[in-house]
């Protein structure tokens, strides 16, 4: 080998040294100069970057209090104690002297509460009559049979056993609620509605004793009466006619039971369900930097791009 083709490996030999050096060495300097760069970038534009994201809080402070706030007043109820059906046990013994049975136990007033209150024509009646549901459709006038049936649905029952976190309770209960765009209007309509249910019930066991004493009351008349086929002998006509005289003398008055036992009284809420200003605004802020951010890298990009 001679000397020129001596100097030609050496000089191959340095000049591929020097690129793996500046190989080795391109990756951390790189990128010591990219953070620095973006840094910069942001720097400058700080003032952007402030007025965007700025942009998307009042945005967003806006929307949250444009939305309408929902508030859920909560009712918790079950059965009645047995003391306080002793007005119904007195009025069951006196009645089935004359073969008049009622079935009115714990079980089937709590049933027959929790199906009344499910009822949504007894939910339209009440609201359409309540001065809550006229404040209602003058502040938000709609479509009334669109309306009544958005603000029905408001009202809602939890049974106990249907919640597994309540699996560990024996005893059996249900959760009334209602949503409103206030807390005060949620209690109070969440309680004039379980008074309403309360006194339609009395009504209808009212009733029901009424019928059935009075279709007694016609059996007895029939059955004495010269028509009457079914007593043929004086002894049954006698006791016939006593039994008659004694339901006559009844003076029945409109018994009131409260069919339930409360848990928990319609409560007033303490925290609005939505919308959560608080967590909305500070996403919004978060989003806005990010979407702020990423505008003035391009932006900055772009215009590095089309410099000469």
């Amino acid at each position: 080998m001679n000397e020129q083709q001596i100097q030609n490996v050496l000089s191959y030999q340095e000049k591929h040294s020097n690129m793996s050096k500046n190989t080795l060495n391109l990756k951390p300097a790189t990128d010591e100069i990219d953070l620095i760069d973006l840094l910069a970038i942001f720097i400058k534009n700080k003032v952007k970057i402030f007025f965007i994201t700025i942009f998307f809080v009042i945005v967003s402070s806006i929307i949250s209090y444009k939305l309408p706030e929902k508030w859920t007043s909560k009712a918790i109820i079950t059965y009645i104690d047995d003391s306080q059906l002793q007005p119904l046990e007195l009025l069951s013994n006196q009645l089935n002297l004359f073969d008049i049975t009622l079935n009115f136990n714990k079980n089937y007033l709590l049933s027959l509460f929790i199906q009344l209150f499910d009822s949504n024509v007894l939910k339209e009646k009440y609201l359409i009559g309540s001065d809550y549901y006229q404040k209602l459709v003058k502040d938000y006038p709609k479509n009334e049979n669109t309306f009544i049936f958005n603000v029905v649905k408001n009202f809602n029952i939890t049974y106990s056993k249907s919640d597994k976190k309540n699996e560990f309770k024996d005893y059996i209960f249900y959760t009334l609620s209602y949503i409103a765009d206030n807390d005060k209007d949620a209690q109070n309509c969440l309680n004039g509605y379980i008074n309403y249910i309360s006194v339609i019930l009395n009504e209808r066991l009212n009733t029901e004793i009424k019928n059935k004493i009075n279709i007694r009351k016609n059996v007895l008349s029939f059955m004495i009466d010269d028509k009457g086929m079914l007593i043929n002998n004086n002894a049954n006509l006698s006791i016939g006619r006593l039994k008659l005289e004694k339901l006559q003398s009844i003076k029945l008055s409109d018994i009131k039971i409260i069919p339930f036992e409360y848990l928990q009284e319609p409560n007033k809420p303490i925290k609005k369900d939505s919308p959560q200003s608080t967590c909305i605004i500070l996403l919004s802020g978060i989003a806005g930097l990010m979407v702020s951010m990423f505008y003035v890298l391009v932006q900055h990009y772009l215009s590095q791009r089309n410099q000469p």
